[in-house]
């Protein structure tokens, strides 16, 4: 029988070490269910384990990101100098596809379930095309991943109920990935699929970039799918406790959609508030923060946490509208606003984003030998200025990045924030957990290079 090895290559950002051992690459599990049976499918993440290159192995398949896609380089040119075909997947490979293949035998554009089986069939003949390219197809009957090919020691259980957003933020990359198209799955297969998790897992993470979404269908599809998980856990038919998604700032304002999450085990949402500042939010594309208007943040914060479900706020600065006086006005709000969980990083022009594209044509862009520079990219990716900036200099940002993050992640500011945990939730198995995550934190201001 061929084999077939998918690989995650290893995140390498000594400084920022936030998705290490927290999730395992769903995306490699869709592609083993759709593999041909004659197949057999190995899964090497390097999060857990190293990666052979002398392995015995007919195909080798990797997923990128912009923040992998050196280390995916170096593992396709390993492969391939002892004779091994390589494809290349995933969003990096994606958008820079004639960059991929200076590294691989064929890349892969777009969503792999569609192509894999032709993938395989033409390896076998040894007539591999140089790109597959799939337009964004329905997710109804979408099989299930694989997940007996991943090995245990993950911190969360993933699960995907659609692919791509409704919104098009300018430095975000998931809508050119997805063709601008936001698919969802059907309420009732991703309803089964919960209930057939493996055990093992505390809390399943929806990966979706936005669970809520934005249209009032959007809305009724959350709350069906809430109104699902409820009567299920509530049933004891689910093999998870708690759940986490990514969000946005409408969601905190749906009281009636938080009290039936919260009823369904919602223990945190990732909210991108990104900017205190009207002009920055209108660079960046969030239309839906600007609506709601940034005076509506700490209300909407309060929303959520008055449920028991916690708060991740996301914040981002650098745009060309933050000045030094926004600056300050920002670390005045992340004084008062009191976040769960802080993730506060320097805007980040990844490639297939409008910011991206945006900073090219204006050459500002300090990124201009690739792929050598995407290694710069994540070797910085919260605290690096990778353009010229117009308002504040680089090394002023990059400190006050710095100094904001742990003035956040004081120590007496972390206690306060683990006592209302507990007494929001009276769980102290959350509160230790919470703490456990700001002083991870903490750390990763503290030791960032600058």
């Amino acid at each position: 029988m061929p084999v077939l090895t998918l690989i995650q290559p290893l995140f390498q950002n000594a400084d920022l070490d936030r998705n290490q051992r927290t999730l395992y690459p769903l995306g490699l599990g869709y592609l083993a269910a759709y593999a041909p049976e004659h197949w057999t499918v190995r899964l090497v993440d390097e999060q857990l384990e190293a990666v052979d290159l002398d392995a015995a192995t007919d195909l080798v398949g990797i997923s990128t990101t912009t923040m992998t896609i050196n280390r995916a380089y170096e593992l396709a040119d390993g492969f391939r100098a002892r004779g091994v075909p390589v494809v290349l997947g995933g969003i990096h490979a994606s958008v820079c596809p004639d960059e991929a293949l200076d590294h691989c035998d064929a890349v892969c554009i777009g969503d792999g379930e569609p192509l894999i089986a032709t993938i395989l069939a033409d390896a076998e003949r040894g007539s591999l095309q140089a790109r597959y390219h799939a337009e964004p197809g329905s997710l109804d009957g979408l099989r299930p991943p694989r997940r007996d090919i991943f090995p245990p020691g993950y911190g969360f259980l993933p699960v995907s109920t659609s692919r791509g957003c409704p919104f098009d933020c300018a430095f975000c990359a998931i809508h050119s990935f997805y063709g601008g198209r936001y698919r969802q799955r059907p309420v009732a297969e991703v309803l089964d699929e919960l209930a057939s998790l493996p055990k093992g897992h505390r809390v399943v993470f929806f990966s979706d970039g936005n669970l809520y979404g934005y249209s009032p269908a959007d809305r009724a599809r959350f709350m069906e799918l809430c109104r699902g998980i409820a009567s299920l856990r509530e049933a004891g038919k689910l093999p998870f406790s708690r759940w986490t998604a990514y969000g946005s700032v409408n969601a905190l304002d749906d009281v009636e959609a938080l009290d039936l999450a919260a009823r369904a085990g919602c223990l945190a949402l990732f909210v991108g508030f990104e900017s205190i500042n009207p002009a920055s939010l209108e660079e960046m594309g969030k239309k839906l923060n600007l609506r709601f208007g940034v005076d509506s943040y700490e209300r909407l914060v309060r929303n959520a946490q008055e449920r028991g479900i916690l708060v991740v706020g996301e914040i981002v600065v650098g745009a060309d509208a933050d000045t030094a006086a926004v600056l300050a006005e920002t670390a005045a709000f992340l004084e008062r606003i009191d976040f769960d969980l802080l993730r506060l990083q320097i805007l980040q022009p990844l490639p297939g984003t409008r910011l991206f594209a945006r900073l090219q044509a204006q050459g500002r862009l300090h990124l201009r030998d690739f792929p050598a520079d995407w290694r710069k990219l994540c070797e910085g990716f919260t605290m690096g200025v990778h353009f010229d900036t117009v308002a504040v200099p680089a090394k002023d940002l990059q400190h006050w990045v710095k100094d904001t993050g742990l003035a956040f992640y004081h120590p007496l500011r972390i206690a306060r924030r683990v006592g209302r945990v507990l007494r929001l939730t009276r769980s102290p198995g959350l509160a230790a957990t919470v703490a456990v995550m700001n002083f991870k934190s903490r750390r990763t201001h503290a030791g960032a290079r600058l």
